[in-house]
C-alpha cells in the first residue's frame, strides 16, 4: 500500500565482503529449499508480516531460524505455517499402506479449520494437501505415491476455511 520509486542499479566497484557473500549464500539456500513449496508458504505465512507476503515471510523465517552454519537447511526447524491458531494436539504420521501417509491428531469438536499437510524429500520432490481434513475429523490419508520409497520430511499445520489464520506447523 505504499508508493515507491526505484532508480537503475549502480555498478558496485568494491568486492563484496565476507558478510555479504555469506548473506547471498544464505538467501540462495533458503530460496532453493522453499521454491517448490510456494503455494504452501504463501498461505501459511500470510499474516507473519504486514510488510511482506507469504513467501518473503517464510524466507525470512527460514533464514533466521532453520539455516545451519554451512548454509544447509535443518528441516526439523522449518515452519510451513505460522499463526495464532492452536497447534495440532498429539500429531502423528504412519505409513501403514504403501504409497500413503496417515496423519492423525487429537480432534477438537466443532472446529472447522483444515489441515495443511506436506511431505518433502531432500531432492525437491514433494506432495501435500493445502485443504485437508477438518480438525474435528482427527485424521487424513495423504496420497504419497509420487514420493514412494523416498525418505521425507513431514509437516502438519492448520488453516481456517477463509484462509485468513493458521497455526504453527509441526515437524513430524
Amino acid at each position: 500500500g505504499q508508493g515507491f520509486m526505484r532508480s537503475l542499479p549502480k555498478k558496485i566497484q568494491k568486492a563484496p565482503s565476507q558478510k555479504q557473500l555469506d548473506n547471498r549464500k544464505a538467501m540462495a539456500a533458503a530460496q532453493a529449499w522453499l521454491k517448490y513449496l510456494t503455494p504452501y508458504v504463501r498461505a501459511g505465512f500470510k499474516n507473519y508480516s504486514k510488510k511482506q507476503h507469504g513467501f518473503g515471510s517464510a524466507l525470512s523465517y527460514l533464514k533466521l531460524n532453520a539455516l545451519r552454519e554451512d548454509f544447509t537447511v535443518d528441516p526439523s526447524r522449518v515452519l510451513i505455517t505460522w499463526g495464532d491458531l492452536p497447534v495440532p494436539l498429539s500429531p502423528a504420521v504412519s505409513n501403514t499402506q504403501p504409497g500413503f501417509l496417515e496423519f492423525t491428531w487429537e480432534p477438537i469438536a466443532h472446529s472447522n479449520d483444515h489441515a495443511i499437510l506436506l511431505a518433502t524429500t531432500s531432492t525437491g520432490h514433494f506432495t501435500g494437501e493445502l485443504c485437508g481434513a477438518r480438525r474435528d475429523a482427527g485424521k487424513h490419508l495423504l496420497d504419497c505415491k509420487f514420493i514412494s520409497g523416498m525418505e521425507a520430511d513431514v509437516y502438519i499445520g492448520f488453516i481456517t476455511e477463509e484462509r485468513e489464520r493458521c497455526s504453527n506447523s509441526v515437524y513430524l
